[in-house]
């Protein structure tokens, strides 16, 4: 008797496990399931520009700088005001300066941090989607005269030079179609240069040693509640801040939730974190149709350069825009932290 009531108690026992076990399994198919199946077109649309002149470029510098200088200036300087407000509000973001004008106290002291720690000066990271792979997001930069024309903006030869190889680097923290989610949690890739449990945004600091990182997500996030794009984003920002990295925020050019609640979301990690932000919405705001492609998340493009400065592509592409308001707010944030201008506010 006794025997037989143990057997019925090893078999309640197994049959609860396998219940819980099977939920469990359900719950991952399904979580992948919603996963594959809310993936946004900036997943499915990965035909990036084929930039013709990428086959004839050469990874030497040769660009020889042009004797007369000029002070970069935003793309459409009449939008961008001289003297940024003392207080921003992440309501209010749409009329933020395309680039930032300040650094705080507090990003001067994670920048100076780094340098003590072991970071590189002359290093930045990409975190993102899509639009921030290589080549088309500032990969030009690092293939000399045949990769961009600076045109009137020729002062930002020096940023090119003080940071030559990060810009085609091709970052362990970026992938077609990915969020904020999957870049602050468990890496993806199959070989043995991530460690086991570590973030592929945690991976690429350890293996990069950035001074800055441009963190440009939410596209593949808006299929996703607000709240957890926020935790990750938050999340994301704070990983950078424990590395000494300076984070650039991004606002996304596209605003497929409709209420553009993503870019203010990100206007306001900026205020409570105190890190610089660029304005990439309206940079990109003035272009015939945003600056996108039809139907699309990703910038227009003129299929023989998507760094040419010289002519009228700047009033016409988002690909262009986006890399020199790129080019530019990496040049502001590094002479910046660098110059030792503070502020207590963004």
């Amino acid at each position: 008797m006794k025997q037989t009531n143990r057997m019925n108690k090893r078999i309640h026992i197994l049959g609860g496990a396998a219940i819980i076990l099977g939920a469990i399994l359900a719950g991952l198919v399904l979580s992948v399931f919603l996963s594959n199946n809310h993936r946004v077109r900036a997943s499915q649309t990965t035909d990036l520009p084929t930039v013709t002149l990428i086959s004839e470029m050469i990874p030497t510098h040769t660009t020889v700088l042009p004797t007369e200088t000029m002070t970069p200036s935003p793309v459409v300087p009449s939008a961008i005001p001289t003297v940024q407000p003392t207080a921003l509000s992440a309501a209010d973001w749409k009329n933020w300066p395309i680039l930032p004008e300040r650094v705080s106290t507090k990003m001067i002291d994670v920048y100076r941090a780094g340098q003590e720690n072991g970071n590189k000066a002359n290093r930045f990271s990409k975190v993102g989607d899509s639009n921030s792979i290589m080549p088309s997001f500032l990969g030009c930069f690092d293939y000399g005269e045949n990769g961009y024309k600076l045109g009137k903006y020729a002062a930002l030869e020096e940023t090119i030079k003080q940071f030559q190889w990060s810009f085609s680097r091709e970052s362990r923290a970026t992938a077609n179609g990915i969020t904020a989610m999957q870049l602050d949690t468990y890496h993806w890739y199959e070989d043995d240069v991530c460690w086991p449990y570590e973030s592929a945004t945690s991976c690429e600091y350890r293996l990069w040693q950035p001074s800055i990182a441009f963190i440009a997500l939410g596209t593949n996030d808006v299929y996703m509640p607000l709240a957890e794009f926020d935790k990750h984003m938050r999340s994301l920002v704070q990983k950078s801040i424990d590395r000494y990295v300076v984070p650039i925020l991004v606002t996304k050019a596209d605003n497929l939730e409709g209420d553009g609640s993503f870019n203010q979301a990100i206007a306001q990690i900026a205020l409570d974190y105190e890190v610089p932000l660029w304005n990439l919405w309206r940079a990109m705001d003035p272009l015939p149709g945003h600056g996108l492609r039809e139907n699309d998340v990703h910038p227009t493009f003129n299929n023989t350069s998507l760094c040419d400065f010289s002519g009228d592509d700047l009033q016409t592409y988002g690909w262009t825009v986006r890399n020199l308001t790129g080019l530019q707010a990496l040049d502001r944030v590094w002479h910046l932290l660098n110059q030792g201008v503070t502020s207590s506010s963004q």
